[in-house]
């Protein structure tokens, strides 16, 4: 017993350490990120005109579709891999994803050729980004980050099993930090969507070359394994299949509400989700960066320790969503009040229903431990459920309540998930009935300081604060 405690200690305190210091990392950086974002596109919005921007998400839209429907997770083969450290496998996955990037680079231009006959434009309606004649060649420009992305070095995969987050966070910044010039230049001298193009490209390249140059391991080169090629297929086949649900989940909502909804609702809708997916963008970055190297080490260096491992790991990300969520539930018609005009006053009631669904958030987290124990399959039924529960859901919404139904199914279909997901775990001895309902009283402190923020700014004459806002 004591020889035990005396192995599993140190273990779990070097992890603990290590998890603490790359969450830093990732909390810091994300707010930097957050911050360049919102300052560039304050100052690009000045700059540009809305058709630029459109043009950008479109063509974004087509560009991470195929970058997910052919997702074999190299990142996750390297972090759960017993290979992940070695120089042959690093450098054949590192070939592996050069040419999958290539490749769906060449297929994106295709596509943009494909859009760009007038036999097909013609059956877009006029208005339609799609039908503009420049927006393929944007598209196919835009698209070239596909494969200077594949290029980057899979060091930094090794460093994120490594959970030495550092190096990451600051390739991450200075390729956002690099675009920004770039973009406010261009835009000023010839101001046009080529602009956010040139500043995409150019943050890429920087991440590139940064990615070979200044994250710690060894250097790419050209490396032919069979039998590692087949283990980043038979491991990323699952993916994939988990990667094209995914994109149907996180686009159909869109679609979706664009059929039913007339465009100024849809709006309304953007707004409340951009808003929503602030606070929630956090949670996914700490999630997606921590909690699967996370998991795989505990798994595999003491896999009984792994129940408790799971809700001390989960345990911030839980209260700040519990938080968030009741916040958001309490003070999102005072949100958008305060930042928007009379206009978008039903944004408000979109953004709180959209806050239930971030409730939900911390039950999902568990599903990493399927991946790093090689589950793969299991994540990708689940991504099916999720995509399958989302049309479904947004369907019933829409039937019974209206436009403000579906977006309530949109935020309620995370149920459905969570309750698979928890049931799986539950046969694996990996949940915690009682630890599970620790969100519940998170939430209702959310709320209570939701409405607090709202009464506090009464008192203090909201009216004059909106004023101030829209002077």
């Amino acid at each position: 017993m004591i020889s035990q405690l005396d192995h599993t200690t140190p273990f779990q305190a070097r992890l603990r350490d290590r998890i603490v210091k790359a969450g830093a990392w990732t909390l810091g950086g994300y707010g930097v990120d957050l911050f360049v974002r919102l300052l560039s596109n304050l100052i690009l919005t000045r700059l540009l005109f809305p058709e630029a921007f459109g043009a950008i998400a479109a063509a974004m839209a087509l560009i991470v579709g195929l970058a997910l429907i052919s997702d074999f997770g190299v990142r996750a083969v390297i972090i759960q891999s017993p290979r992940g450290e070695q120089v042959g496998f690093l450098r054949s996955a590192w070939v592996f994803q050069l040419w999958r990037g290539t490749l769906l680079w060449i297929i994106l231009v295709g596509l943009c050729l494909l859009l760009d006959l007038s036999i097909i434009r013609n059956l877009l309606p006029p208005s339609s980004v799609f039908a503009n004649h420049s927006f393929a060649l944007v598209t196919a420009c835009l698209g070239f980050t596909l494969v200077l992305g594949a290029a980057e070095s899979t060091c930094v995969s090794l460093n994120v099993r490594r959970l030495n987050y550092r190096p990451i966070v600051i390739i991450d910044l200075a390729g956002r930090i690099c675009g920004l010039p770039v973009m406010l230049i261009w835009a000023w001298i010839a101001p046009s969507v080529w602009a956010l193009v040139g500043g995409a490209l150019a943050g890429s390249l920087l991440r590139l070359v940064l990615s070979h140059t200044l994250v710690p391991g060894p250097s790419m080169g050209l490396n032919w394994d069979t039998q590692h090629f087949h283990e980043i297929i038979r491991f990323g086949r699952w993916i994939v299949v988990a990667s094209i649900a995914t994109f149907i989940s996180q686009q159909s909502d869109v679609i979706a509400l664009g059929i039913i909804m007339p465009g100024s609702m849809l709006g309304l809708y953007s707004i409340a989700k951009l808003l929503a997916g602030a606070g929630e963008g956090l949670l996914d970055r700490l999630n997606i960066s921590l909690a699967l190297p996370a998991l795989g080490e505990v798994i595999r260096k003491y896999p009984s320790n792994l129940r408790d491992r799971y809700y001390q790991f989960r345990l911030p990300i839980e209260l700040s969503a519990g938080l968030l969520s009741g916040v958001l539930f309490a003070a999102g018609q005072f949100i958008v009040q305060l930042f928007y005009d009379p206009r978008y006053a039903q944004a408000g009631a979109m953004l709180q229903l959209l806050a239930l669904g971030i409730a939900t958030y911390p039950f999902a987290i568990i599903g990493n431990a399927f991946t790093a124990t090689g589950d793969t399959h299991i994540n990708a039924y689940i991504s099916i459920i999720k995509a399958v529960s989302l049309i479904a859901f947004i369907a019933i919404g829409f039937h019974w309540y209206g436009e403000l139904g579906a977006v309530g199914g949109i935020a309620l279909h995370r149920i459905v998930p969570s309750v698979v997901i928890l049931s799986l775990a539950h046969k694996r001895n990996w949940f915690g009935m009682w630890r599970e309902l620790r969100i519940i009283p998170a939430f209702v402190v959310g709320i209570l300081v939701g409405k607090g923020i709202v009464l506090i700014a009464m008192l203090l004459r909201f009216e004059n604060i909106h004023q101030l806002f829209h002077s």
